[in-house]
């Protein structure tokens, strides 16, 4: 895209900002050569562990008076900030700012994009079980998934997995659903280049970071720990919280793991100083149906740091990495061939040098974000071809 052709997108809603999806999403359109302005109101990014109380009554009410506030404040913003622009990008979580989203676009007659990253039916009632199938809730928020992707003119997903999932379950049409990968944000290389070298002869560090639901399978890991626990020159940092973590901290003490670390959560940019002191990353292992269709953020930022990561099969995950290559896969939910993974790892150095580079590789090579951007371009491009401006 050439300067003259340079055109204006309007990345709108209550967003998390520092999401991974959103971050490398934005950035890998402006390196596209899009101008991006962003009309944003933080609300979801208030509060990290979204179960539990966040999701009872008196908490969602509290959010839907919030979220009316929101949208106000999101008015002002696009009719006195943003200005002209050709394409409006609602990012993840947008489910709920679709509905004025929607409204803008068909006044401005602009195309609608939608980047939902997840199914919250999906998440909320199938993975994290917070609400019960046949419910109220999850009859809602399966419908509210289909809605927010039929209302929108295109819609941007993670893995061709999610994107056969959103067609089937929502009855989509594919034409509209585009792949684009997460990627991750290239880490500053002056502090960070990696050195595969440099951790040789360190105690053997396993590091997981990412919120503790059913999704990641710390309970697998735990127990992949506990068949490692013999082994002092060997720790396992679990990085995070979240729906489970009194269960997984529980568990931990019951296995009398003594390899085991819990830092808690830590901020965005503490991530990148973790995995650097990492030999392995560790991926998902959950058992959910959703687990066999996401590439996390974590792994991508692995990646992005030369590190070998471990995760679980999945088809997924094999769109973009082949085992032995530049990932080792594992057989999600089965703590004794994970054990076996790490142990290789450990004792076969030029095995985890080649897995590192071999990821390391295909992260520059396919999930950048000037990657991202291009493929990103060249759906919206074919959107606007469909749907010329007027």
């Amino acid at each position: 895209m050439t300067n003259t052709e340079t055109r204006r997108i309007c990345f709108f809603g209550t967003y998390e900002k520092n999401y991974l999806r959103n971050r490398t999403l934005i950035e890998g359109l402006r390196c596209s050569g899009w101008q991006v302005f962003e009309c944003h109101v933080p609300l979801w990014e208030k509060e990290r562990n979204k179960t539990g109380k966040y999701l009872n009554l008196p908490s969602l009410i509290v959010q839907a008076f919030q979220l009316i506030i929101a949208y106000i404040k999101l008015i002002f913003k696009y009719i006195f900030k943003i200005g002209k622009y050709d394409i409006m990008i609602v990012g993840y979580i947008g489910h709920l700012d679709i509905p004025l989203a929607w409204l803008l676009t068909r006044l401005s007659r602009r195309p609608l994009v939608f980047s939902p990253l997840i199914s919250l039916y999906d998440t909320l009632v199938c993975d994290r079980s917070s609400f019960r199938e046949g419910s109220l809730m999850s009859l809602f928020l399966r419908w509210l998934d289909r809605w927010a992707c039929a209302r929108s003119d295109l819609v941007l997903l993670d893995t061709n997995a999610h994107i056969n999932y959103f067609s089937d379950t929502f009855n989509l049409n594919k034409h509209k659903l585009a792949r684009v990968f997460v990627g991750a944000i290239e880490p500053d290389i002056s502090s960070y280049q990696p050195n595969w070298g440099h951790l040789k002869g360190r105690k053997f560090r396993i590091v997981s970071i990412g919120k503790f639901t059913p999704l990641h399978g710390l309970p697998y890991m735990l127990e992949a720990a506990q068949q490692l626990n013999h082994l002092s020159e060997i720790s396992f940092h679990f990085i995070g919280s979240g729906q489970l973590v009194n269960q997984i901290i529980k568990k931990a003490q019951s296995l009398a793991l003594t390899n085991v670390h819990f830092p808690g959560w830590i901020s965005y940019n503490l991530i990148p100083n973790y995995i650097n002191h990492a030999h392995v990353c560790l991926g998902i292992f959950g058992m959910s149906n959703k687990s066999s269709r996401v590439i996390p953020g974590k792994v991508f930022e692995a990646l992005s740091m030369g590190k070998a990561v471990i995760t679980g099969d999945s088809p997924a995950m094999r769109e973009l990495l082949i085992d032995g290559e530049n990932v080792i896969l594992c057989p999600r939910g089965d703590p004794k061939t994970l054990a076996k993974k790490i142990l290789q790892l450990y004792q076969d150095h030029d095995v985890l040098q080649k897995v590192a580079r071999g990821g390391y590789q295909v992260f520059y090579q396919k999930t950048t974000p000037e990657k991202i951007g291009i493929t990103a371009s060249q759906a919206l491009e074919k959107l606007l071809i469909k749907s010329p401006i007027i």
